[in-house]
């Protein structure tokens, strides 16, 4: 019993020995992986760096290690100065991964270029250049050179978009000399002088173009523009207080209208009286004429007729 129990330990110790040496092992790929290759420089405009699952923003003096994954924005640019002094600089719209690392031998630096545009300033020890690749989706530049630009886009400034064909590499050269290669013929490249641009359309295989291709010159070291301080507010002028309205003068009342006076009503004409009918004329009645009172005959003898006597 008590064998056994000896051996369950050790059956034991040698598992806990094994799994440290997994976790040493394990440790150290990550070590490796994560070994300081460079640091920020400077950076503005919005440029991240993605780290084994983390995202932080991009600061002057941020270490960059191998494996990391370095973005910039729709304004974003920023200058990383490599150990041996070598300097990328990332333009606009820009991502690149420092997929491989070294300072010398046969084992080159190697920069993905997934899009964009990215400068790249080569140094190197005794005045032999460094070995340092950038690759892009379809197509590997090797520098023989110190100095030039690599662009990953959807067209060509030299070819334009042709048939069929949604992407391209282009180089332009500063300084030196650059070798570049179809990715899927990575020793059929052809070299692009000082001065001169190649181009890879697609998987077709390299150009090299012979007239000069202007480039934009950045300054290698781009140091932020200081801080704009903003003008003081100016103070804004009193607002001029208009003058009052002045109050009309009141619209003088028309003199009333004389009520004309009334026309008199002309008395009516006085109807003059009726004339007055003359009373007819009376005619006078006809008084009778008296009959004549018969003369009493005379019978006397002198002729005088004999009056009666009042006394019978």
């Amino acid at each position: 019993m008590r064998d056994s129990g000896v051996g369950v330990r050790i059956g034991a110790l040698a598992i806990i020995a094994t799994v440290a040496v997994s976790v040493l092992a394990a440790y150290a790929r990550t070590a490796r992986a994560q070994t300081a290759a460079g640091t920020v420089s400077s950076a503005s405009g919005g440029v991240q760096i993605e780290r084994g699952g983390a995202i932080f923003a991009a600061t002057p003096g941020t270490p960059v290690n191998q494996g990391d994954k370095i973005v910039s924005g729709v304004e974003g640019v920023a200058v990383i100065i490599l150990t041996d002094q070598s300097q990328l600089e990332l333009r606009p719209s820009t991502t690149i991964t420092l997929d491989q690392y070294t300072t010398g031998g046969a084992t080159p630096t190697r920069i993905g270029l997934a899009s964009g545009m990215l400068k790249s300033v080569v140094n190197g020890t005794g005045g032999v250049p460094a070995n340092f690749q950038v690759r892009t989706p379809n197509a590997i530049v090797t520098a023989r050179g110190t100095d030039f630009y690599t662009a990953y886009t959807q067209s060509s400034p030299e070819l334009g978009n042709l048939p069929g064909i949604s992407h391209y590499t282009t180089v332009a050269v500063i300084d030196g000399t650059v070798d570049l290669a179809q990715a899927a013929a990575p020793d059929e490249g052809v070299d692009v002088g000082p001065g001169t641009t190649g181009t890879v359309a697609g998987d077709q295989p390299p150009r090299h173009h012979h007239r000069k291709f202007p480039t934009p010159e950045p300054t290698p070291t781009r140091t932020p523009r200081p801080t704009h301080t903003p003008r003081p507010t100016r103070t804004p002028r009193p607002t001029h207080t208009p003058r009052p309205t002045r109050t009309p003068r009141p619209t003088r009342t028309p003199k009333p209208t004389r009520t004309p006076r009334p026309t008199r009503t002309p008395r009516p004409t006085r109807t003059p009286k009726p004339t007055r009918t003359p009373r007819p004329t009376r005619t006078p009645h006809p008084r009778p004429t008296p009959e004549p009172t018969p003369k009493p005959r005379d019978l006397s003898p002198s002729g005088a007729s004999p009056l009666p006597t009042g006394g019978g």
